[in-house]
């Protein structure tokens, strides 16, 4: 069935509800047991009765993915998404760093590895890391049975697991483990492309318009940028002053963007309150929904910004904008998400040779794993969360009234 179909409402099913004010961490598996067990029921299969046929059949289920944000992806599948390790496809295998001044860690120049063996990009020595080229191939996707072999191999001590944000980020096994096609998962837990896609338009649109409590682009940037890279143009001034950078629009161009924001009209339930974010005396926006980001980023994007950036900057963004939307296409296919794998590195390093290392967070570098997630799990209509907050909003509601 299509998305419009079978993610609607009436169709969801609640199996759990989880008490209490906070979540339980480690002891999510104490609350799943009961789920869990009954999925081993149901894969043997249990007796249904058909209301349409009139008959009885045997009903089996089987478990096929999880749909969270990335904070519950680290509290459901065991693995810690934060620190050096927060990828929990790469793993250990990652070249993440932590900036000394920004403090966060850092994924920057880390996509070079990611591209083909003789691409120019690996050869130049001071466009990303400065006096740095890269020679070793992209870190291996791990099977299922690789996986549960590592987990059976962890040593438990006093504080969790031997070996903990140095060889591994496993906090606990997942029960999802207990069942018998386990280890023949080929997705087991999915990155929520919505709150990626939000994520990564936030951080983007607060360095480009240059807000001042938002943008990746700060003072602490801009030292890590003179300790990281070859930029000497874009080093603080010996006053402390920040240069404009190629991404950064001017204060006029600003105010005219926004201007140009403020008199937009969409379609009713499109995005339609979009203007109702824009505040151009403070040169803001407020309160935009992972939706309107959306829209941004699949559709404003290339527009808002041409003729006020330089051509090679704006390219860049449009070919992101170009990118989410074949990625989130109602249509998708095994051919064009195996070119989006081999282009969405390319077109990372493109983004890394302007814009600050601190601008890189996880999220940023989650970019290159979703094309071979949509290769294998379909469309990102069934494995997103608009579906599924919109019936917790419901759920909320309709519990806030009794």
């Amino acid at each position: 069935l299509p998305p419009a179909l079978c993610m609607k409402y009436e169709f969801m099913f609640l199996c759990l509800i989880i008490p209490g004010p906070k979540h339980p961490g480690k002891r999510v598996n104490v609350m799943l047991k009961p789920l869990i067990e009954e999925l081993k029921q149901l894969w043997s299969g249990v007796e249904a009765y058909d209301v349409y046929k009139k008959e009885r059949f045997n009903l089996r289920v089987a478990y096929l993915w999880s749909v969270h944000d990335f904070m519950a992806y680290g509290i459901f599948a065991g693995w810690s998404c934060h620190g050096r390790l927060a990828c929990p496809i790469c793993g250990s295998d990652t070249d993440c760093f932590r900036l000394a001044n920004g403090g966060k860690f850092c994924y920057f120049d880390c996509h070079r590895r990611f591209l083909a063996p003789r691409h120019p990009y690996r050869q130049q020595s001071n466009s990303f890391r400065r006096d740095t080229v890269v020679r070793k191939g992209p870190p291996k996707r791990l099977t299922g049975q690789q996986i549960y072999d590592m987990l059976s191999n962890l040593v438990p001590t006093a504080e969790g697991f031997e070996g903990f944000g140095e060889e591994h980020n496993w906090t606990h096994i997942c029960g999802l483990w207990e069942l018998p096609y386990a280890k023949a998962l080929i997705l087991m837990h999915n990155i929520d492309v919505m709150h990626q896609e939000r994520n990564f338009a936030e951080s983007l649109i607060s360095t480009c318009i240059d807000m001042t409590d938002r943008t990746k682009d700060n003072i602490k940037a801009r030292r890590d940028l003179a300790e990281i890279c070859n930029r000497p143009t874009l080093e603080l001034t010996e006053s402390g002053g920040k240069p404009r950078a190629p991404f950064c629009l001017k204060p006029k161009d600003k105010k005219e963007v926004l201007r140009w924001m403020k008199k937009l009209k969409f379609p009713d339930g499109y995005a339609a309150g979009l203007r109702r974010v824009v505040n151009v005396k403070t040169g803001k926006l407020n309160g935009l929904k992972s939706h309107d980001y959306h829209i941004i980023m699949e559709r404003l994007l290339p527009v808002m910004f041409r003729g006020y950036l330089s051509d090679d900057v704006w390219m860049v963004l449009a070919e992101l904008s170009s990118f989410y939307r074949h990625l989130c296409g109602k249509e998708i296919s095994k051919e064009m998400m195996e070119r989006l794998e081999k282009e969405i590195p390319v077109l990372v390093c493109k983004m890394e040779n302007f814009f600050p290392p601190g601008f890189f967070n996880p999220m940023q570098h989650l970019l290159v794993h979703l094309p071979y997630e949509a290769k294998v799990g379909g469309p990102v209509q069934y494995r997103w969360m608009y579906y599924i907050e919109r019936a917790l909003k419901k759920i909320r509601a309709m519990v806030g009234n009794k």
